[in-house]
């Protein structure tokens, strides 16, 4: 394969809008981090952080959907893709604060752009030979790049998005 062939491109702008999101919503919080959103998830109870500006708690306990909170957005989509579909409609998030591989997905913080000549040895030889561009996480270490898994990624979302803005 000749390197550099792989054309979709690597994105570091960040989304402003933030999600708490209540652990057993961790796979909403995984595919929120697919779509740049800084997504933390932890085990929630009624005391929860105060209101903060542009931050959304996400949940599906009932005990908390009786909280007087603007920020609180009760979940009631069963899946992950679904949970995000129900998220972007409820909140009008549109397709221009999607930043697909921005985030780790597992640590959620920010990706930073790593030299390729970094990399060598930490990836498999195919993988460094076919691209250009790599992302790594400050946090855990983990590196990314535009592989096969991005497109299907985007493609679940660009599915997600459409199915959002089909309903009223």
């Amino acid at each position: 394969m000749v390197r550099g062939t792989h054309s979709t491109s690597l994105t570091t702008d960040y989304c402003l809008m933030k999600f708490l999101v209540d652990l057993p919503l961790g796979g909403l919080a995984k595919w929120l981090r697919f779509c740049g959103f800084d997504a933390d998830c932890r085990g929630l109870s009624s005391d929860l952080p105060p209101p903060a500006a542009g931050t959304f708690i996400l949940t599906r306990q009932e005990s908390l959907k009786r909280l007087p909170r603007p920020d609180l957005l009760f979940i009631t989509a069963p899946e992950p893709e679904s949970q995000l579909q129900e998220v972007w409609r409820r909140l009008k998030i549109s397709p221009g604060q999607i930043k697909p591989l921005s985030r780790c997905s597992r640590c959620n913080e920010p990706l930073t752009p790593i030299p390729r000549e970094q990399v060598q040895g930490r990836v498999p030889e195919h993988v460094f030979h076919y691209h250009d561009q790599f992302l790594e996480c400050p946090r855990c270490r983990r590196l990314f790049w535009p592989g096969s898994h991005l497109p299907a990624i985007i493609r679940t979302l660009q599915e997600t998005l459409q199915e959002t803005l089909k309903e009223p």
